[in-house]
């Protein structure tokens, strides 16, 4: 009997594939379960009960996805004796802690596991019995819950196991979190989300605009962000120094302090310093002291005029960019110089005409 009401529901699931089981609720119900008791003295005897089906209800609250709580009554009055015309009277009652695995599925069931921890009364002598469950759950009907499950409970007075599966059937009430119904829900469209709308007017929507509040009329970019015509100018401020030395001479001071005032007051972005020589010397010692020459501008602008040195590059090109042929005196001492160029960049935003 109990085969066929376990099997009967996996026969039939596909019927219900539609249900689900509730997130809270409450229930009330019936069940029928096989019991096995295993071999044990509990009866005076060696041989035990004979398995037997018993009879009875259940209720139970879920208060939460994951957890539940049930009360548990069966009863068989005539539960015979192995190898003895004997009956005797057996009770139990249980109360069950269990854990849902809310958001797994087999076949279309809800599994949990649980503990419990009951008595069982054998002809009026109590047991203090406790043990683990496990089962399957599946709502149908829209207020009908099938139970399926085995406990196996352990008795503490006289020391021995008995198990059983049971099949319950229950009605709920106080039903909250439902998935689905057995009834096919019509569904609602409701209003879609505006997205389209561009509260700065710059043809970007809101949803895309990473710079809300642009001004009107101004070009952006796809990204809603103002577009600006950038300008880039240098100026260029030129020292001279004597022959095979890279001290700045006084006269030049005015030239350095120049360069170093515009990027102070925001003129300019950068400060470049290019090194040169004249071709006297071997390239390796020219290229040397054209970096020592770029260096040493480099070193009066941050220690005299406080320029932070993260806006200051330098380069030596030695001998290789004369600006004036080295056969003459003249020529090479105007490529013994120091080239400082201020970068400034300038951005002005576009609009629309």
């Amino acid at each position: 009997m109990m085969t066929a009401v376990l099997a009967s529901p996996l026969l039939f699931s596909p019927a219900f594939a539609d249900e689900n089981v509730p997130d809270t609720y409450g229930y009330i119900g019936g069940h029928v379960s096989q019991y096995f008791f295993y071999d044990n003295e509990v009866t005076g005897d060696v041989d035990g009960f004979d398995d037997s089906e018993f009879f009875g209800g259940q209720i139970g609250w879920r208060f939460s996805p994951r957890w539940s709580v049930q009360a548990w009554y069966e009863e068989n009055d005539e539960v015979e004796h192995k190898y003895t015309d004997r009956e005797s009277d057996v009770v139990n009652y249980y109360a069950s802690l269990r854990h849902h695995f809310d958001e797994t599925s087999l076949l279309g069931f809800e599994p949990y596991m649980g503990l419990n921890v009951g008595t069982q009364e054998i002809n009026d002598n109590e047991e203090t019995m406790s043990g683990v469950e496990m089962g399957i759950q599946r709502a149908f009907f829209k207020n009908v819950l099938l139970d399926l499950g085995t406990r196996h409970a352990y008795s503490s007075d006289r020391e021995f196991w008995e198990g059983q599966v049971y099949a319950g059937v229950n009605l709920m009430f106080a039903v909250s979190g439902r998935e689905s119904d057995s009834e096919p829900r019509t569904a609602v469209d409701e209003p879609a989300e505006v997205v389209s709308k561009d509260s700065d007017g710059d043809g970007v929507i809101d949803a895309r605009d990473d710079c809300p509040g642009t001004a009107p009329n101004a070009v952006v970019d796809d990204r809603g962000c103002q577009v600006y015509d950038v300008r880039r100018e240098e100026t260029i401020k030129t020292i001279y120094f004597e022959f095979d030395q890279s001290d700045i001479r006084d006269q030049f001071n005015n030239e350095v302090r120049s360069a170093a005032e515009k990027v102070r007051d925001g003129d300019g972005n950068r400060i470049r310093v290019e090194g040169h020589t004249d071709s006297i010397g071997t390239e390796e010692y020219n290229q040397g002291l054209s970096e020592r020459r770029a260096n040493s501008v480099r070193d009066e602008l941050i220690q005299e005029y406080q320029v932070e040195s993260g806006v200051i590059d330098t380069q030596g090109y030695g001998e290789r960019r004369p600006v004036a042929p080295n056969d003459t005196a003249e020529g090479r001492e105007q490529n013994r110089r120091a080239d400082i160029v201020v970068e400034s960049e300038e951005k002005e935003a576009q609009f629309k005409e």
